[in-house]
């Protein structure tokens, strides 16, 4: 590590100086030997809240704006043929005389049924809105673990530690998110399979 200036190391009476400052109900008076370092790490915060807000935060808002439809399909495909497979059998055992269009309504029921459980697996709904909460509550976690290295960093007394793990916070904030991403489109991707028909499966 690059030794640090030995003009910027606090004297022995910056304590004192400390000590007095939040004693005394005036304004707070900053260390003129801090303000350019002062300047610097703001301006480093500005630069690493302007990557989260453009590489990060759209990929919050997308996995939380598109968190529910895959829920919608998986609970609306699933209730819709439970319902139409008890019907079913009620429909088949009612007489024709009763039911005049009694083979249309069988016939549509069972496309129906075969049609969504098809969808459901092909699309595997469930998985993908599995996929998507496990992600947003990752990606909430991972931003609030930022913001609490930022706040730290606020806190650090050497000028360099302070730009350091700013740096290295916002290094690790990108690594993270590309990695949860990169891990659900890709488990996203390697359960996907095109349906194959009867015929098919018993070549």
């Amino acid at each position: 590590m690059t030794p640090l200036d030995p003009s910027l190391m606090p004297s022995p009476d910056d304590s004192v100086k400390e000590a007095s400052v939040f004693e005394e109900s005036g304004p707070a008076v900053v260390d003129p030997r801090f303000a350019d370092n002062d300047d610097r790490f703001s301006k480093l915060v500005e630069e690493a809240q302007a990557i989260k807000a453009r590489y990060i935060d759209p990929e919050y808002k997308w996995y939380r704006t598109h968190l529910h439809w895959p829920f919608a399909f998986f609970r609306g495909a699933g209730l819709i043929t439970i319902v139409l497979g008890v019907t079913l059998p009620a429909i088949a055992g009612t007489p024709e005389a009763v039911l005049h269009a009694k083979s249309l309504i069988l016939s549509v029921m069972s496309v129906a049924i075969a049609a969504l459980t098809g969808l459901s697996s092909f699309y595997r709904w469930e998985h993908s809105w599995r996929g998507r909460v496990l992600v947003k509550l990752a990606l909430e976690g991972l931003s609030a673990k930022w913001e609490l290295e930022i706040a730290r960093a606020r806190l650090l007394v050497n000028p360099k530690d302070r730009l350091e793990l700013v740096y290295s916070a916002t290094n690790d904030l990108i690594a993270d998110v590309r990695n949860v991403c990169s891990s659900e489109t890709k488990e996203f991707f390697t359960g996907m399979q095109f349906p194959q028909s009867g015929h098919t499966a018993k070549q």
